[in-house]
């Protein structure tokens, strides 16, 4: 599921690029070709250089925050069944567990760095790469690379 409160905006309220639905339907990340990471796109900076779209697992949260008044749904999976057999091969669906163990990764390699080094800097890396992992375990976050066509859309709610 994925919210919004404009969904053909191509930017936010702050006039960063978002995720949007095309004049085909489609629904697509702020950069396509880009070649931002997880973090950095779980994190909201250089949105326009984010390959990703960021939806909600339901199953995996209670309380996500609320990012617009209008929702969609996404069949995931019949699009994880035409990722895996080859018919989207340039979009990539990391569930919630694959978001998490990504962030929790860069949790670990900034937690060694604070421990060996516990500078002001190493420390602020520590704690953004714990928000990160909280806000992303909160909102039942999984994220899809590339594009999810018009047709994989399941509803439209207000």
């Amino acid at each position: 599921m994925r919210s919004d409160n404009d969904f053909s905006a191509t930017v936010n309220g702050n006039g960063k690029p978002k995720a949007y639905i095309n004049e085909n339907g489609d629904l697509v990340p702020p950069n396509i070709n880009g070649t931002g990471s997880v973090q950095t796109h779980v994190r909201g900076g250089n949105p326009e250089n984010s390959p990703y779209i960021s939806v909600t697992d339901p199953s995996a949260t209670s309380n996500p925050k609320n990012y617009g008044t209008d929702k969609i749904e996404i069949d995931v999976k019949r699009l994880q069944k035409d990722i895996d057999s080859g018919v989207l091969p340039d979009t990539k669906f990391l569930t919630n567990q694959q978001v998490a163990a990504e962030l929790q990764s860069k949790v670990d390699a900034a937690r060694a760095r604070y421990t060996n080094n516990p500078s002001r800097n190493n420390k602020d890396s520590l704690i953004n790469a714990e928000r990160d992992l909280g806000n992303a375990t909160r909102d039942g976050e999984c994220l899809i690379k590339g594009c999810v066509p018009a047709d994989y859309i399941k509803t439209v709610k207000k």
